[in-house]
């Protein structure tokens, strides 16, 4: 018998604050994050990081990334019922979670801190405290040390997929049986390198803020990059009953698949794509038309809006033209993590009832041909969401999430 997999927690830290209720209030409203950093514009982090009960010795010694990371995989915890105080392990009677983290940032800032002060004065200079955060897995870790997580820890970097990729790998370790429970999301900062290495590439929107046209805009030219960590519990729907932790949402599908394309862009050809939603929604026992929404991957760019346009086309048939269509990226902006957000809030809708619009989109690019969601929220019942992601260099990763009483 095939174990139900279901999400029972989730947790955020992003430019909209900490906490999911304020990332999905704000989503749900269509308000953008995106602000000017420096000369180009990005959606980051307003404040600092809680610590929360976390030791002030403890929290010092962790680099942003991990802290966003901790933060988050708390709150996961909590809302799933799974936590002691921070800082104690969980007993030895539960299950122990796994951990599934998705990045494409992580300790790259760090790295580059730790090289500028070694070349600069040698070996000597480097702060020894630096050099456990200069390892993507790193937040991973130190989630695990922090919040007594004894489970299988794994780290994956598909660059924009990650954190998708981390929550369809999870939740195929609980449905093959390998872990009872997993937490799985991911995080990412916004670095200054990747930032002008985008710019350079032109990748990114690079003008005012506020004339950021959006996901599947018009006149869009490229993305806003972004910051966050957003994270989710996934476990047996027995396991949960057992428990007594409401279901937000059944993990009903998830697929991965990979498209070669260049290292620096997103693949021109849609099979890829349209393959790993037609793997989800093939486990899923789902047909397209039973989908209430997509939560796209689309983020600005010419290429990639483009191209997903496609894969839907394909792998919709006749129905892409009338399942609604969004995307959080306007709100939250790119990131490894983002697809993660996408999946927090998609729960979320199932479980409160809503679809969430494109935020700042006005002007839809007609030639996609899909059925976007503008302006508010449209509210309702919704029982199914496809949650789709494509990285720069062809990772690509679908999952289908329903309403647990299906």
């Amino acid at each position: 018998m095939t174990l139900r997999v279901v999400i029972t927690g989730g947790g955020a830290i992003g430019p909209f604050g900490a906490g999911v209720g304020a990332l999905v209030e704000a989503v749900a409203t269509g308000r953008t994050a995106t602000q000017r950093p420096g000369r180009g514009c990005a959606a980051r982090l307003r404040d600092g990081v809680d610590a929360g009960p976390i030791r002030a010795n403890v929290w010092r010694r962790l680099d942003r990334c991990s802290r966003m990371a901790v933060a988050a995989a708390r709150e996961a915890l909590e809302d799933a019922r799974l936590r002691a105080p921070a800082g104690v392990p969980v007993a030895r009677d539960q299950a122990a979670p796994a951990l599934v983290f998705g990045t494409m940032s992580s300790g790259v800032e760090t790295l580059r801190a730790f090289l500028a002060t070694t070349f600069a004065e040698g070996p000597e200079g480097a702060s020894p405290m630096l050099f456990p955060f200069t390892v993507p897995n790193s937040p991973a870790s130190q989630c695990s040390i922090l919040l007594g997580l004894r489970g299988p820890n794994l780290t994956i970097s598909e660059m924009e997929a990650s954190g998708l990729a981390a929550i369809a790998t999870a939740a195929g370790l609980v449905r093959a049986g390998v872990c009872d429970v997993a937490l799985a999301g991911g995080a990412d900062e916004w670095v200054g390198e990747y930032d002008r290495a985008w710019a350079r590439l032109r990748l990114t929107h690079r003008g005012d803020p506020a004339a950021f046209p959006g996901p599947f805009g018009r006149g869009r030219r490229g993305f806003v990059p972004g910051e966050g960590a957003y994270f989710v519990v996934v476990e047996s729907l027995e396991g949960a009953a057992r428990r007594g932790a409401p279901a937000w949402a059944e993990v009903a599908g998830e697929a991965m698949t990979h498209a070669p394309g260049p290292a620096h862009g997103w693949p021109a050809e849609p099979g890829a794509m349209a393959d790993a939603i037609g793997l989800a929604l093939s486990q899923a026992r789902l047909r397209p038309e039973e989908i209430g929404y997509v939560a796209a991957a689309a983020n600005g760019s010419r290429v990639l809006d483009a191209v997903e346009a496609r894969a839907l086309r394909q792998a919709f048939g006749r129905a892409a033209r009338r399942v609604p269509v969004t995307s959080v990226k306007g709100a939250v902006g790119e990131s490894g993590s983002a697809s993660a957000c996408a999946a927090v809030v998609a729960a979320g809708s199932i479980r409160d009832g809503f679809v969430p619009p494109v935020a700042g989109l006005l002007d839809p690019d007609p030639d996609l041909d899909l059925n976007l969601v503008l302006g508010e929220a449209r509210r309702g019942p919704v029982r199914s969401v496809l949650i789709d992601a494509l990285g720069t260099g062809g990772s690509c990763a679908a999952v289908v999430l329903s309403r647990a009483d299906s």
